[in-house]
Formats: structure tokens, C-alpha cells, sequence
């Protein structure tokens, strides 16, 4: 659920974009929805493998985001994206899995420390005005997203104790 709702959610950034910050963001905005087919196929590999798809989320999330970042400066506030790929790679593995959820984990608290210099000149340039607004979304879908993935994993854990199978 978690990945079709970032999926579902990717073709619509690119119109809070250029709501927020402007029409000088075409044409380059649009690439910003070149990762949503692998948030489609997430579920898909998760039938597969369930280990790969619990471990894809998170990495493709955090691509997502650091490919965002270069696109439009951390500036942006899209570096927020990074706090729930975190949480989801601390929450995702299974006791026997730590020796490939620990790397990912850390690899995603890594780019958190990646001086804002390091991205380089972003490929959008945003106004200030463009760049506060847009960071104001950014933190406010953080937190939705974050309080997403908390309630599934509430109802995940309510299931467990119940003996069932978790969704």
C-alpha cells in the first residue's frame, strides 16, 4: 500500500510544482515522475519475493529523493523524503535479514549527512519564494507520509497479535 500510494501520488507532484514555484520549472519538472513505475512494481515483486520488495521501497524511495534533491536543491525541503525511507528501512526487515536492512539503513541515514554542496548546482532553478513554498509541501507530505506508514504498521502489528496474516 505504501508504494501505490507513492506511485499514485508521483504524476501529481509535478502539478503541485509548478503551482508552487512556477511555470519556469517546465519542462524539466517532469522528471520528477521517472521513478513512479518502480514504486508500481513494488507490490509485483513483492508476490516474487518479499525480502526484494521490503528492500526495494526504501532504496527506491531514497533514489527518488536524492535525484529530487539534485533536481531542485535541498533548498527544497525534498531531503525530507529521506526520514521516511529512514523509518521504513529500520521497520521493513525481519530479525533473520539485519546483514542487508542494516547497510540499507545506514546507506539512507548516510545521504542525510550529504552536504548540501555536494549535489551540485540544481537542475531547476527555484525562487525563494518558489524553494520556501515548495519545502513547506514537502514537510507537510513528510508528515502524512509518515503518519501513513505508521497507521499500516500499527495495523500490521494488531494483526500479528491476533495470529493473523498481515496485508
Amino acid at each position: 500500500m505504501i508504494s501505490l500510494m507513492l506511485a499514485w501520488n508521483g504524476p501529481l507532484y509535478p502539478i503541485y510544482v509548478l503551482f508552487l514555484a512556477g511555470r519556469a520549472t517546465l519542462p524539466w519538472v517532469l522528471l520528477t515522475v521517472l521513478i513512479s513505475p518502480f514504486f508500481y512494481a513494488i507490490p509485483w515483486l513483492s508476490r516474487t519475493s518479499s525480502r526484494a520488495a521490503r528492500l526495494a521501497l526504501p532504496l527506491v524511495g531514497t533514489a527518488n529523493t536524492v535525484w529530487c534533491i539534485k533536481l531542485f536543491g535541498p533548498e527544497s525541503g525534498v531531503g525530507f523524503f529521506l526520514y521516511p525511507c529512514i523509518v521504513l528501512a529500520a521497520l521493513l526487515y525481519r530479525e533473520r535479514e539485519q546483514w542487508f536492512m542494516l547497510p540499507l539503513l545506514g546507506l539512507t541515514l548516510l545521504f542525510e549527512f550529504v552536504p548540501a554542496a555536494a549535489y551540485g548546482h540544481p537542475i531547476i532553478e527555484l525562487s525563494s519564494d518558489g524553494a520556501v513554498r515548495l519545502s513547506a509541501l514537502n514537510a507537510g507530505s513528510v508528515a502524512f507520509l509518515l503518519a501513513f506508514i505508521a497507521l499500516k504498521f500499527i495495523e500490521v502489528a494488531r494483526a500479528l497479535a491476533k495470529g493473523g496474516v498481515a496485508t
